[in-house]
């Protein structure tokens, strides 16, 4: 079993699971995430209105458009890596009639083509987990931190050491990198992240709210326990 991936097979291994979702239904979900979900409540609770959004590795969409529909929301814009899952982004998105979004193709861990200071709040919807090394994870970081305006949000939703499928699949498919995962199923890499980790790589960043999501999530057919980590930072 390799236990170390590049970027350009992570690349491949997620197109692949866009045009056929096997390991993570999920993502091919319509429904907006339960920690999106959570988020907007935080977005209601500080009374700003005509925001404009980000989501890093949006995938399909499912958030973009979510977010999209909230009263508070001007216009969203979504990216991702994988060609596939940015056509059928455009594809729902126009079939629900939602036009004050934008998906665009555009890896996370190169340079963004947004002006420093252009959005009020960004989205890391598990995007960070899927990044291979903590090199292009803190690349990401540190966009996400230019592109936000000053005083705007970042929310973090990602997988925890304590999701009891991660510490198995960990447990037999260890990556070279502490907290990490080659997955023997589908071959992708997926990071879980420590409290403390997620301290120290965003650390320029000022924590507002630290929660756990605790939920139970079906994989390949089987029931497991998650508790992710669910935190919204301020630039």
């Amino acid at each position: 079993m390799l236990n170390s991936i590049s970027h350009q097979q992570q690349k491949e291994k997620w197109e692949i699971e866009h045009g056929n979702p096997t390991a993570l239904l999920r993502m091919d979900s319509f429904e907006g995430s339960s920690g999106v979900k959570e988020f907007v409540k935080f977005l209601v609770s500080t009374g700003k209105t005509n925001l404009k959004g980000l989501e890093m590795g949006c995938g399909k969409g499912r958030n973009v458009m979510y977010l999209a529909k909230q009263s508070q929301v001007k216009e969203m814009t979504g990216f991702d890596f994988s060609l596939t899952a940015i056509k059928e982004a455009k594809r729902r998105a126009e079939e629900a009639n939602i036009s004050n979004v934008e998906f665009l193709t555009m890896d996370a861990t190169e340079p963004w083509q947004f002006e420093s200071d252009s959005f009020d709040f960004v989205i890391d919807c598990f995007a960070s987990t899927d990044i291979e090394d903590a090199q292009g994870r803190q690349f990401a970081i540190d966009e996400a931190h230019r592109v936000l305006k000053p005083g705007g949000f970042l929310l973090v939703y990602v997988l925890s050491e304590d999701d009891e499928y991660h510490k198995e699949i960990m447990s037999e498919s260890p990556a070279v990198e502490k907290l990490a995962f080659i997955h023997p199923k589908t071959g992708k890499f997926e990071k879980v992240f420590s409290g403390e980790e997620l301290d120290l790589v965003y650390k320029n960043f000022t924590l507002l709210l630290s929660k756990r999501i605790e939920k139970t999530a079906e994989f390949f057919g089987k029931s497991y326990n998650c508790l992710h980590h669910w935190r919204v930072y301020q630039k």
